[in-house]
């Protein structure tokens, strides 16, 4: 099923075999990102569970497809499992999939955008953090049920000004659009898509119009002059941030972006 042998026995000892990343995310909260995120071994894992599930597609349950895009620099995924207990809650009554989304392992995702509490990492009776494979809904240590209903927060209590918190609800909507949309994308998004979009709308702004984006001093220095280098200007990826302000400046969805 696995056709790169070095990943499979620890042949090559830079790499994480897939035995490895099984065995210990047993046992421990190890980092999520090797089955969701942007490792080399990501894809690997993703084919390989596809050709044994006879399922296609599965890549779009993870955030692989933005590779080419997000700074994988930054740390986008959460270290051991995160989720809502309202939610979880809500699904039990219902009759529902108790699922564990792929948003509430995001690290920047710190509150549940439906029912506007906190997301828990820590089981409520025994104290200790998830492990990465465990049935959802019950803790994978002393198996109690943790779903639960709460009343929603004020989240502006939580951040230091109003701007700190529109930001981060654009940065979570952006997100919410990206995972929606994966499995319509015709092709895997790439960074170059998003600086020629930068160049086709700033390239016939004057100087006022520059000053209305807060990235006006990066966009004239690289993007305007050279789109087509603007990938070697710093990283091979944007920031979560970066993207949310490129929505919120031009008022464009990430739909509009990429599909």
């Amino acid at each position: 099923m696995i056709q790169h042998e070095e990943y499979l026995l620890q042949k090559d000892t830079k790499k994480t075999s897939i035995k490895q990343i099984f065995l210990t995310n047993k046992t421990t909260s190890s980092n999520l990102s090797v089955l969701n995120g942007f490792q080399s071994i990501t894809p690997i894992i993703v084919s390989a569970i596809e050709q044994l599930t006879s399922r296609q597609y599965l890549y779009s349950l993870t955030l692989i497809s933005w590779l080419k895009v997000l700074d994988s620099v930054e740390p986008l995924l959460k270290h051991s499992c995160a989720w809502c207990p309202y939610c979880y809650q809500v699904w039990r009554e219902q009759g529902e999939v108790i699922y564990i989304p792929l948003l509430w392992l995001i690290e920047n995702v710190k509150f549940c955008p439906q029912h506007r509490i906190l997301l828990e990492n820590t089981c409520p009776y025994c104290h200790q953090r998830m492990l990465n494979f465990c049935q959802p809904g019950y803790c994978s240590h002393c198996g109690e049920w943790l779903g639960q209903r709460k009343p929603p927060l004020n989240l502006a209590t939580y951040f230091s000004s109003v701007e700190y918190l529109e930001n981060y609800q654009r940065n979570i909507s952006c997100l919410q659009e990206l995972i929606a949309i994966t499995p319509s994308l015709s092709k895997r998004p790439q960074i170059q898509d998003v600086y020629l979009y930068l160049h086709e709308r700033c390239v016939h702004l004057d100087e006022e119009g520059l000053k209305d984006l807060s990235f006006s001093f990066w966009i004239r220095s690289h993007l305007i002059s050279n789109p087509q280098r603007c990938n070697h200007a710093y990283r091979p990826g944007i920031s979560l941030d970066f993207l949310s302000e490129i929505v919120r400046c031009f008022n464009i969805t990430p739909s509009q972006l990429f599909l």
